[in-house]
């Protein structure tokens, strides 16, 4: 008699390697383990969430800016926040000081999201690639569907829509690796002056 101690499975297997990140583009159910509130060198304020998958990958960064370098209201940040509220079921955030000038949101830590993220190829400002991961459309971690589907009594079919047809955006520079790349002078510093909301 023998104790079965593994059965295989396919989609783990594939994830042995990958260094225990999410790096490619596609829909993900996250727990978020984090919501970071950050204002760039520049002034634009972001939520940044981190987050892991239930097979144990990790993702961070993932920024969602609230307002811009001069003040004004990100419309389509303040959406996406208020999207991801939606389906995380967040009804308010508050802004909590986790260190010396670094605030969190944490009514996020722990909420379950399913998030499609868009592997976005960058260049380094010293020429060399790089990537980062954007959201394009959050959706109920536990029906897959997005908010609009969900309100109107619509089966989930915007995510695997937007999946089948979702490719790697490439902002890499052309030639010459001089000066900056886009994003990443103002990648957000953790600040004690964030109230985006």
């Amino acid at each position: 008699m023998s104790n079965v101690i593994f059965t295989y499975n396919h989609e783990a297997a594939l994830t042995a390697g990958q260094g225990g990140f999410i790096n490619e583009s596609g829909a993900y159910v996250l727990t978020i383990t984090e919501a970071a509130l950050t204002t760039s060198s520049g002034g634009a304020k972001a939520i940044e969430f981190s987050g892991e998958s239930d097979d144990g990958r990790k993702v961070q960064y993932l920024s969602v800016y609230v307002s811009k370098k001069d003040g004004s209201e990100n419309t389509f940040g303040v959406n996406m926040v208020h999207a991801i509220m939606g389906c995380a079921g967040v009804k308010q955030l508050t802004n909590q000081m986790k260190a010396a000038g670094q605030f969190v949101a944490p009514e996020f830590a722990g909420k379950k999201v399913g998030l499609v993220l868009q592997k976005v190829l960058r260049s380094k400002n010293d020429g060399s690639d790089t990537y980062g991961l954007e959201i394009r459309l959050p959706f109920v971690a536990q029906t897959r569907q997005t908010l609009l589907e969900k309100a109107e009594g619509k089966n989930a079919e915007a995510v695997d829509r937007m999946v089948s047809g979702l490719k790697d955006k490439d902002e890499r520079k052309k030639g010459s690796a001089s000066g900056s790349s886009a994003g990443y002078q103002d990648y957000p510093q953790h600040d004690d002056g964030f109230t985006p909301f």
